[in-house]
């Protein structure tokens, strides 16, 4: 459907749209008007969602416009959501019934008094606790006792305003809305309400409720992971504990300090020791062999023998004393402190010492100080001490290597069977070590976020709310507005419909589409209040007599132009054309005659060159046109024969081939049936005359697609034409 269309419903049924509009503006305006007035207070809390920054220092990307939009969302969730509500509703009744007098800044008048008689004396005693939270506690706990209580019908009151606080089900009204102002950090929340004070109230509540519920959910989420490392921690520590304890002990029980050093050191020292003893057996060896040497040579030379007791007892002291300086030098190498030292110098002294006293016990035998063959035997007996301090030290040194090789051996088999064992036990306390440093890792992390997420989950009201002093009459207004305005569509939208599902006619263009017939002209509907539609119709009657002359210019032969006037059924407007084309057509100097059927007579006024003919005459016999219309036929331009409904009556069929033109009048406002399209077909099969049809009780808006209405300044002269005795001056016209 066109536009143009739309605006010809709307023109065609103005009065309607305006008259349904206007009683249900008025009706609304009635059941509105006493209501009590409404009263909406703001907020505003900032959320820091869309530019604030967290402790990650999480940079912009193009997926933070729509996390956004989400934690928006779900912050309006939290505000919308069943819980908030109903701890709001028991607040604010908790808020009420802790006055013990009418404060206006908390309630109204009216509703305090209502409240004092719906709440007994009794059970609000038992409701009304310390403070605000417990007696909100204590009506959660009354209102969930039973599905019929006293305050469940408080709640669910339409004296109160607490249903549209407490209840977020889409059948109560909802006092509560929250939206995100354009794209900034800030949340606007409002609440409505018949009470100013309580508007306030409200949304102080609501606010503190809000923060507390989404500070829980944000935090609850990073407690549980924190819980979770936590103890993962403390697990992962006891088991390195354990780990550690298990190799301590193992390293207690076997003398292991570092297992590597350890046998690395032994193993090195054990080689150390092992050639310093073969370099010392051998230096002992040649010591001793010289020592034999000296002592073969001075027996030779009658030498007595020089192991007396005195160098016995010498010789063994100084054995046992340079033992001990090589204990000493070997053992305490590079560890030496004061007593160390004293205890050295002590044992050399005593060495020297000793080395003088076995000297001059071998100078008493100075009966032998020289040998038979004259050599003084005073170097040899030196060299003979000398050897023998010698070969004294070295197995000394002998010894203790030996002694010490064993114990590096001893030490050295221990310790290799245990290394298995130790990199098990280092293995597990490592593997421990790594564990717990993980878990203190993502411990710490989840510390860092639940510090982040409690930082960056703050809330801050920015915009406090406050008491409105005027209430909301813009909302009145909109309802009404509203309510008007899809009135009006809605009555607009039928109209449009019923005219998209009409199969009637209606208008030239569609008849042509439906009947397949061409369109000769209109008749209007009549209207003689307006002088439009006078105007309108005399246009459509003129230019129906200028369309049958110019049908007339296509005659051929001598004789009246014979025009069958014919319609499906009774009351599509014949008569009417009939009368319009004979006056048209008469004015402008034409004779015309115009033949109706006798069934006529009494209801129509007949016009002055008309008469009334029998249509049986043209049944029964082979009658003409002559035949009916008399003596004057031939005096005439036009003749004009109105058939009976030829679905209806019986119609002259003997006059289809004297017919010139038939014109087919249709209602405009009814269908064009199949039977129409039969009986006109079989019409067309008997006569030669075209048929074109005439749309009746055309609507004025659909009348235009074939007629323009003059300007009433516009006169158009009408001259006479000839009679048809002079047709040739037809021509100029």
């Amino acid at each position: 459907m066109k536009l143009t269309e739309i605006f010809k419903i709307i023109r065609r049924n103005w009065f309607m749209l305006v008259a349904v509009t206007s009683v249900t503006a008025a009706s609304i305006y009635f059941f509105v008007k006493d209501e009590d007035d409404e009263y909406t207070s703001y907020t505003t809390i900032y959320t820091g969602i869309a530019t604030g920054y967290d402790l990650n220092s999480v940079s912009a990307n193009n997926s933070q416009h729509k996390a956004a939009n989400n934690a928006f969302a779900n912050l309006i969730s939290i505000i919308d959501s069943r819980d908030i509500r109903q701890q709001l509703g028991f607040r604010l009744l908790a808020s009420h019934l802790m006055l013990k007098a009418h404060d206006p800044n908390v309630l109204k008048l009216s509703s305090y008094e209502k409240l004092q008689e719906a709440v007994p004396a009794s059970l609000k005693s038992k409701l009304v606790g310390a403070t605000v939270e417990e007696t909100a506690d204590n009506i959660a706990k009354f209102y969930n006792a039973s599905k019929s209580n006293v305050i469940r019908d408080i709640i669910y009151s339409d004296d109160f305003d607490y249903s549209g606080a407490a209840s977020s089900s889409e059948d109560a009204k909802s006092a509560i809305e929250a939206s995100r102002i354009t794209d900034s950090d800030l949340l606007q929340i409002s609440f409505t309400s018949s009470d100013p004070a309580l508007c306030k109230n409200a949304l102080e509540i609501l606010t503190q409720l809000f923060i507390e519920k989404h500070r829980k959910l944000h935090t609850a989420q990073s407690e549980s992971v924190v819980g979770h490392f936590s103890a993962a921690t403390e697990k992962s520590l006891e088991k390195l504990r354990v780990a550690e304890a298990n190799l301590l002990e193992f390293q207690k029980a076997h003398g292991i300090v570092d297992y590597n050093s350890q046998v690395e050191n032994t193993s090195a020292e054990k080689n150390a020791l092992l050639g310093k003893y073969n370099d010392l057996e051998t230096e002992y060896a040649g010591a001793l062999a010289t020592l034999r040497s000296l002592e073969q040579s001075m027996k030779s030379r009658g030498v007595p023998n020089l192991y007396s007791q005195e160098v016995l007892r010498l010789k063994n002291r100084l054995s046992a004393v340079q033992t001990q300086i090589a204990e000493l030098e070997l053992l305490n190498r590079g560890n030496n402190n004061g007593a160390q030292a004293s205890r050295m110098a002590a044992l050399r002294k005593e060495e020297e010492s000793l080395e003088t006293r076995m000297l001059n016990s071998v100078d008493k035998h100075h009966a032998n100080t020289r040998s038979k063959e004259g050599v003084p035997m005073g170097s040899v007996l030196t060299d003979w001490v000398r050897a023998t301090f010698l070969v004294e030290e070295l197995r000394s040194k002998l010894s203790l290597v030996n002694k010490q090789k064993g114990e590096y051996a001893q030490t050295y088999n221990k310790l290799v069977p245990l290394g298995g064992e130790n990199k098990r036990l280092i293995r597990e306390v490592d593997l421990a070590e790594k564990e717990y440093l993980a878990q203190l890792e993502g411990f710490n992390q989840s510390k860092l976020n639940q510090q982040n997420v409690e930082l960056t989950s703050q809330l801050k009201v920015v915009d406090p709310p406050y008491q409105p002093s005027n209430p909301a009459i813009l909302t009145r207004l909109l309802l009404i507005l509203f309510g008007a305005i899809s009135v009006f569509l809605v009555t607009l939208g039928v109209l449009i419909a019923k005219a998209l599902l009409d199969q009637s006619i209606r208008k030239p263009s569609v008849a042509v589409r439906k009947m397949h017939y061409p369109v000769f002209g209109i008749l209007p509907a009549s209207d003689t209040t307006s002088s439009k539609q006078l105007l309108l119709a005399q246009s459509a009657e003129d230019h129906l007599a200028r369309q049958l002359i110019l049908k007339m210019r296509n005659k051929e032969g001598n004789g009246p132009f014979v025009v069958g006037v014919l319609s499906s059924m009774a009351g599509e407007g014949k008569t009417e054309l009939c009368n319009a084309l004979a006056s048209n057509l008469t004015s402008m100097g034409i004779e015309t005659q115009v033949l109706f059927p006798e069934s006529h007579k009494g209801k129509i006024n007949p016009f002055t060159n008309s008469s009334f003919y029998a249509p049986l005459q043209g049944v029964l016999t082979d009658a003409s046109v002559v035949d009916l219309a008399g003596l004057d036929y031939m005096n005439n331009a036009v003749v004009l024969v109105e058939f009976p409904a030829v679905l209806e009556d019986t119609y002259p069929v003997s006059l289809f081939k004297h017919l010139d033109l038939i014109l087919l009048t249709v209602r405009a406002n009814r269908v064009w049936e199949q039977a129409d399209k039969t009986i006109f077909e079989s019409i067309q099969k008997v006569t030669n005359a075209p048929i074109e049809t005439v749309l009746s009780s055309v609507k004025a808006d659909d009348a235009k697609e074939m007629v323009v209405v003059r300007p009433d300044s516009y006169l158009q002269e009408q001259k006479v034409l000839p009679s048809p005795k002079s047709l040739p001056a037809l021509e100029t016209v």
